[in-house]
Protein backbone atom coordinates (compact mmCIF):
# COMPACT_ATOMS: atom_id res chain seq x y z
CA UNK A 1 0.00 0.00 0.00
CA UNK A 2 2.70 2.23 0.90
CA UNK A 3 4.55 1.59 -2.01
CA UNK A 4 1.47 2.13 -4.52
CA UNK A 5 1.30 5.42 -2.80
CA UNK A 6 4.93 6.38 -2.92
CA UNK A 7 5.07 5.42 -7.16
CA UNK A 8 1.45 7.36 -7.73
CA UNK A 9 3.06 10.61 -5.70
CA UNK A 10 5.97 9.95 -8.04
CA UNK A 11 4.37 9.62 -11.29
CA UNK A 12 2.00 12.76 -10.51
CA UNK A 13 5.43 15.18 -9.93
CA UNK A 14 6.41 13.61 -12.99
CA UNK A 15 3.25 14.82 -15.02
CA UNK A 16 3.44 18.08 -13.21
CA UNK A 17 6.85 18.48 -14.26
CA UNK A 18 6.17 17.44 -18.15
CA UNK A 19 3.29 19.59 -18.31
CA UNK A 20 5.16 22.48 -16.55
CA UNK A 21 8.02 22.22 -19.26
CA UNK A 22 5.49 21.78 -22.25
CA UNK A 23 3.52 25.19 -21.01
CA UNK A 24 7.51 26.64 -20.86
CA UNK A 25 8.07 25.42 -24.34
CA UNK A 26 4.72 26.66 -25.72
CA UNK A 27 5.31 29.88 -24.16
CA UNK A 28 9.21 30.20 -25.56
CA UNK A 29 7.77 29.21 -29.03
CA UNK A 30 5.39 31.84 -29.07
CA UNK A 31 7.30 33.96 -28.03
CA UNK A 32 9.62 33.59 -31.05
CA UNK A 33 6.54 33.16 -33.64
CA UNK A 34 5.15 36.39 -32.03
CA UNK A 35 8.77 37.79 -33.04
CA UNK A 36 8.81 36.77 -36.21
CA UNK A 37 5.16 38.05 -37.12
CA UNK A 38 6.45 41.72 -35.93
CA UNK A 39 9.55 41.65 -37.76
CA UNK A 40 9.50 44.40 -40.71
CA UNK A 41 11.09 44.00 -43.79
CA UNK A 42 14.81 45.41 -44.01
CA UNK A 43 13.58 48.23 -46.38
CA UNK A 44 11.40 49.50 -44.11
CA UNK A 45 14.39 50.39 -42.02
CA UNK A 46 15.79 52.04 -44.62
CA UNK A 47 15.01 55.87 -45.62
CA UNK A 48 13.47 56.31 -49.15
CA UNK A 49 14.82 58.66 -51.70
CA UNK A 50 11.29 59.32 -53.53
CA UNK A 51 13.33 61.03 -56.80
CA UNK A 52 15.50 57.90 -56.87
CA UNK A 53 12.09 55.87 -56.38
CA UNK A 54 10.32 57.77 -59.20
CA UNK A 55 12.78 56.44 -61.77
CA UNK A 56 12.28 52.96 -60.53
CA UNK A 57 8.56 53.46 -60.81
CA UNK A 58 7.85 55.00 -64.39
CA UNK A 59 10.46 51.82 -65.66
CA UNK A 60 8.84 48.78 -63.15
CA UNK A 61 5.11 49.85 -62.11
CA UNK A 62 4.15 52.92 -64.51
CA UNK A 63 2.24 50.12 -66.95
CA UNK A 64 0.50 48.09 -64.20
CA UNK A 65 -0.34 51.40 -61.81
CA UNK A 66 -0.43 54.02 -63.76
CA UNK A 67 1.10 57.37 -63.56
CA UNK A 68 -0.15 58.87 -60.24
CA UNK A 69 -0.59 54.78 -58.77
CA UNK A 70 -4.24 55.00 -58.30
CA UNK A 71 -4.42 51.17 -60.14
CA UNK A 72 -5.52 50.80 -63.28
CA UNK A 73 -7.97 47.53 -64.47
CA UNK A 74 -7.55 44.79 -62.27
CA UNK A 75 -4.30 46.32 -61.04
CA UNK A 76 -4.49 47.83 -57.33
CA UNK A 77 -3.99 51.54 -56.16
CA UNK A 78 -1.00 51.68 -54.32
CA UNK A 79 -1.69 55.39 -53.02
CA UNK A 80 -3.34 55.78 -49.76
CA UNK A 81 -1.55 52.79 -48.23
CA UNK A 82 0.99 53.27 -45.52
CA UNK A 83 5.17 52.38 -46.57
CA UNK A 84 4.91 49.61 -43.99
CA UNK A 85 1.89 48.00 -46.16
CA UNK A 86 3.54 48.45 -49.58
CA UNK A 87 7.09 47.59 -48.33
CA UNK A 88 5.86 44.39 -47.19
CA UNK A 89 3.48 43.01 -49.97
CA UNK A 90 6.67 44.17 -52.49
CA UNK A 91 9.60 41.72 -50.47
CA UNK A 92 6.65 39.27 -50.51
CA UNK A 93 6.38 38.82 -54.05
CA UNK A 94 10.03 39.09 -54.20
CA UNK A 95 10.47 36.00 -52.52
CA UNK A 96 8.09 33.94 -54.31
CA UNK A 97 4.69 34.34 -52.50
CA UNK A 98 1.76 33.75 -54.23
CA UNK A 99 -1.23 36.32 -53.82
CA UNK A 100 -3.49 36.41 -56.97
CA UNK A 101 -3.92 36.16 -61.16
CA UNK A 102 -0.82 39.06 -61.16
CA UNK A 103 2.00 37.36 -59.04
CA UNK A 104 3.86 36.20 -62.22
CA UNK A 105 4.05 40.15 -62.99
CA UNK A 106 4.90 41.19 -60.32
CA UNK A 107 7.45 38.68 -59.46
CA UNK A 108 9.63 39.22 -62.81
CA UNK A 109 9.07 43.26 -62.08
CA UNK A 110 10.72 43.28 -58.63
CA UNK A 111 13.09 40.27 -58.06
CA UNK A 112 16.30 42.36 -59.04
CA UNK A 113 14.66 45.24 -56.78
CA UNK A 114 16.85 46.00 -53.57
CA UNK A 115 16.05 46.71 -50.32
CA UNK A 116 17.37 50.44 -50.91
CA UNK A 117 15.68 50.07 -54.21
CA UNK A 118 12.10 48.96 -52.44
CA UNK A 119 12.07 51.56 -49.91
CA UNK A 120 12.59 54.30 -52.74
CA UNK A 121 9.96 53.54 -55.05
CA UNK A 122 7.77 53.70 -51.63
CA UNK A 123 9.25 56.80 -50.93
CA UNK A 124 8.00 58.03 -54.29
CA UNK A 125 4.71 56.50 -54.05
CA UNK A 126 3.61 57.56 -50.58
CA UNK A 127 4.53 61.33 -51.59
CA UNK A 128 1.68 61.02 -54.29
CA UNK A 129 -1.71 62.98 -53.16
CA UNK A 130 -4.16 60.12 -52.75
CA UNK A 131 -7.19 62.19 -54.10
Amino acid sequence: MLFRALLGAFFGALCLAGAAWAAEETSSQDAASEEVATAEPAAAALPGDAAAGKKLYRRNCRACHGATAKGASSYPKLVGHPAAYLIDKVVRYREGEKFGPNTPLMAQRVKKLSDQDIANVTAFIISLPDD
